[in-house]
């Protein structure tokens, strides 16, 4: 009787699998929403230093790295950045500072993994003392597309 019972048990679970399948599905009246794909826009960033550094702060790094998940499913196209350096005392320092700053910068988006097909790359020590404070950063602008698979 036992195995009577689990037959038809059996039996009938295998034949309403199909009907349950048929409720699982959505009616084609009903709109279908393909999956989210990543934003890949235009991305500013600006990374600012200490006064006389080309170190990163914690804070720089922690603005890159949400870069890179903001970006997570974009190929990057293009990669803009320009150095300013205006607290150091010679045309020269200013330069070294400047190309410095980059560097770090540069090296952090390689350990993030950001990578672009085109880059240009500029140093700018033309600001005057009085926005001295303002003139110690990289400004970075960043263009993404959707990334190819395969």
């Amino acid at each position: 009787m036992n195995k009577t019972f689990i037959a038809a048990t059996a039996a009938i679970t295998f034949l309403a699998t199909p009907a349950l399948a048929d409720e699982a599905r959505t009616s084609a009246s009903e709109p279908f929403y393909a999956p989210q794909s990543a934003m890949c826009d235009s991305v500013d960033l600006k990374v600012y230093f200490e006064k006389g550094e080309a170190e990163l702060t914690s804070f720089a790094r922690d603005a890159i790295r949400e870069t890179r998940e903001q970006l997570a499913g974009c190929a990057v196209t293009d990669l803009d950045a320009v150095a300013i350096a205006t607290d150091a005392s010679t045309e020269t320092d200013k330069q070294s500072l400047a190309e410095a700053r980059r560097i770090s910068v540069l090296q952090e988006f390689s350990m993030q993994g950001i990578q672009s097909r085109n880059s240009d790359f500029r140093t700018d020590v033309s600001a005057s003392e009085d926005d001295a404070i303002m003139a110690r950063r990289v400004d970075i602008q960043l263009k993404a597309e959707p990334a190819m698979a395969g």
